[in-house]
């Protein structure tokens, strides 16, 4: 490749690049949000508070798996809803203990100095934490809101035009070097006649 081509080659295989990992984000994002849940009958949630850290960092994604009561056990990473609003929070089991009216778990965010103050019924549990994202929950907050989306589309649309039109200059420099060299050729037989004229 001439050197006149590098730069804009270059430039343009950065925003191939850049626009493959975009829509691989996407993609992504939607499978384990969407489609993972269908397969395994779990959930999704994303992380909104810094308790679980550094295990599970604020904004990441995580998927829980359906768990039988009875197999709640000490060291288990679950997803509760809880009071009226039936707020989802996600922290670790320290403690299954067994009640007058049924099975409890009492629970605690690994980066929190003390236990959550009240027991659970272990019936509030969603499901245990299969895997976690980190910071893809940011990604599922950009996608669930309309701004997020047209951000995407935008940013999507300016990397193509970037991408056709960097196709269309190295396409101009091509023609331009094929016809600079056609032209050299044509010269040259005329060259040498002249050249050698000059001879004594």
């Amino acid at each position: 490749m001439p050197v006149a081509h590098l730069p804009i080659g270059v430039v343009r295989r950065t925003l191939d690049i850049l626009l493959v990992v975009l829509i691989g984000f996407v993609v992504g994002i939607l499978c384990l949000a969407r489609v993972l849940p269908l397969l395994t009958g779990g959930t999704t949630f994303v992380v909104a508070g810094a308790s679980m850290e550094p295990a599970i960092p604020m904004g990441s994604l995580v998927h829980v798996a359906p768990v039988a009561e009875r197999a709640l056990a000490p060291g288990d990473v679950v997803s509760i809803r809880v009071g009226d609003e039936h707020a989802v929070f996600t922290h670790r089991i320290v403690r299954v203990a067994t009640l007058p009216d049924g099975l409890y778990i009492e629970t605690r965010g690994d980066a929190n100095p003390s236990v959550d103050p009240s027991l659970v019924p272990s019936s509030a549990v969603v499901g245990r934490v299969a895997l976690a994202v980190p910071f893809l929950g940011f990604g599922v907050a950009l996608l669930g809101s309309a701004q997020g989306v047209a951000l995407l589309l935008a940013l999507a649309a300016m990397l193509l035009a970037g991408i056709w039109l960097l196709e269309s200059a190295e396409d101009d420099q091509r023609e331009a070097v094929h016809r600079h060299a056609s032209e050299g050729i044509a010269r040259s037989p005329g060259e040498a006649v002249g050249d050698a004229g000059l001879q004594p």
